[in-house]
């Protein structure tokens, strides 16, 4: 009977798990037309997910911001890169005549992707060029290989995507995404916070130059890169589906510009990535220097965007589903709206306030959900895949231009201040005022966009009742049963084993002496 209890609560135990595990994905219960392979592959993408997520901490955000400082970096090169990242989107259409040209979308996903990771080997060797006049061009030099890095990159991500998307039963696929990226951030949250405390590690010990701590952290990430490429390369690909007709390039590119309804989703997505990207790379240099916090604490606050960004992630989707795209993008450009507006309260003693504004990554899950989806709903059915290659190159020009802009007048408002009694605004505050203009005029644009099916404005706030349905004892029970229940598991054993030794030392109640008291 105990062994059988043991069994059950050992079985309870892994569904507890299973279920609340962000590396786990299984639709077959529900969904039995889904064969094995693409449920084999699907859960290999997940766990791909994950080795992108680690990656992603330690090759980009904070550590990519320190390892440029490091080498030299000025308020406009941290914008350039901002830039480089954002242009080499201009590549999608290049990447997309090229995927037509070849046809072969897991080979030039694979090759490509291994090709832009292993450039991160050049870019790690220049913290070792510390003699002149390489030193004074190191900088330069990693610019260079930064840029050749995002293009053979994005030129991967052409071909991985449309790869991943005919894989996915349609179903199925808002999960699949969902469970994803869930995967890539809890991972995210976990090493985010080790990075930070080995760079402030290494620098309080003094263990060696700066850069170097960089570069065995990029070093790490590129190869987790690699081995994600290595579970990418075991998954299936699905025959890809060929266009009825063929289109020079310069068609392709003018198709969605003479559409006048998505012209308008155009200049929406034009001035929302303006109001991202100007200030949105300065927002950690700003922590990091004229507020002087410490890369441990940055990387904390990164981590509570992301887990703010996690928790909210399948509301934001189950909500956007049922009101639409639109109406969500209200609420959550207002929520950008006051986190941009709260940097301007900041100082480097306002610690909460700091973890107040990360808290707003809720908003950030909204809006990276309804805008892709936006764009996917008005985009014509028969064109959809020309139409959203053509929004991610426009978007890519307006997320180049703006962190350029946002770099250059980093530089220029250097020197100002701005004495308000209790605060005082300097440098970088006056970037996040123009985030903020750019913010507001970004209402004016989405209020243009016409979205079938939506709610209307004057019904936006009744959205948020749903949020009064959200039972957040399940969730807590739940998360104490995880804890709890291992502990307890241990527990039973060991109370068991002791009732075991007791039964066998204790002497039975017979007439017959046991053995023990005969001796």
């Amino acid at each position: 009977m105990t062994q059988s209890t043991s069994s059950e609560e050992g079985t309870k135990i892994r569904l507890i798990l299973r279920a609340v595990s962000p590396f786990h994905f299984d639709v077959r219960a529900t969904e039995r037309g889904v064969s094995e392979t693409v449920h084999r592959s699907m859960q290999l993408a997940v766990g791909e997910g994950a080795l992108a997520g680690i990656m992603a901490v330690f090759i980009g955000g904070v550590v990519l911001t320190g390892f440029a400082l490091s080498l030299g970096a000025n308020d406009f090169i941290i914008g350039l890169i901002a830039a480089i990242q954002a242009g080499a989107n201009l590549l999608q259409m290049r990447a997309y005549r090229l995927l037509q040209r070849r046809g072969n979308r897991k080979a030039m996903a694979v090759n490509f992707a291994a090709a832009s990771r292993l450039v991160w080997i050049a870019i790690c060797a220049l913290v070792f060029a510390t003699v002149e006049p390489l030193v004074s061009y190191r900088i330069w030099m990693f610019l260079v290989l930064f840029t050749f890095s995002a293009g053979l990159g994005v030129t991967s991500y052409v071909a991985w995507v449309s790869w991943l998307v005919d894989m996915v039963p349609q179903q199925i696929r808002g999960r699949f995404f969902a469970q994803r990226n869930i995967a890539a951030g809890a991972v995210g949250v976990v090493l985010g916070i080790f990075a930070g405390k080995f760079i402030d590690f290494w620098k309080d010990n003094a263990l060696g130059p700066e850069p170097y701590a960089f570069a065995i952290l990029v070093g790490l990430g590129m190869m987790f890169g690699l081995w994600g490429l290595a579970v990418q390369n075991k998954m299936h690909d699905p025959p890809s589906m060929h266009p009825t007709s063929e289109s020079t390039f310069w068609e392709s590119l003018k198709a969605p510009f003479s559409d006048p309804v998505f012209r308008r989703v155009f200049w929406f997505r034009i001035f929302y990535d303006l109001s991202l990207g100007v200030a949105g790379t300065f927002y950690s240099v700003y922590m990091l220097t004229q507020a002087g916090l410490s890369f441990t604490f940055v990387s904390a606050l990164v981590m509570v965007t992301t887990l703010a960004n996690l928790f909210s992630l399948k509301f934001w989707g189950s909500t956007l589903d049922k009101y639409g795209n639109k109406p969500i993008l209200y609420i959550c450009l207002a929520g950008k709206l006051v986190f941009a507006a709260l940097w301007l309260l900041t100082t480097p003693e306002t610690f909460l306030l700091y973890v107040l504004i990360h808290l707003f990554g809720v908003f950030d899950a909204g809006t990276s959900v309804a805008v892709p989806n936006l764009v996917y709903k008005i985009a014509p059915a028969e064109r959809r895949s020309n139409y959203i290659t053509v929004d991610g190159t426009v978007v890519g020009i307006a997320a180049t231009v703006a962190p350029l802009i946002g770099g250059s007048l980093a530089v220029l408002f250097s020197g100002w201040s701005l004495d308000l009694g209790p605060i005082v605004w300097e440098h970088f505050h006056f970037l996040f005022i123009l985030a903020i203009l750019l913010r507001v005029t970004t209402f004016y644009f989405l209020s243009r966009v016409r979205e079938p099916e939506s709610t209307s404005l004057t019904e936006v706030v009744g959205i948020l009742r749903p949020i009064r349905s959200i039972d957040v004892y399940e969730g807590l029970e739940l998360a104490l049963n995880v804890m709890i229940a291992p502990a307890r598991f241990v527990f039973k054993k060991l109370a068991g084993k002791t009732r075991r030794k007791r039964v066998r030392k204790s002497p039975k109640r017979t007439g017959k002496e046991s053995p023990e008291r005969r001796r």
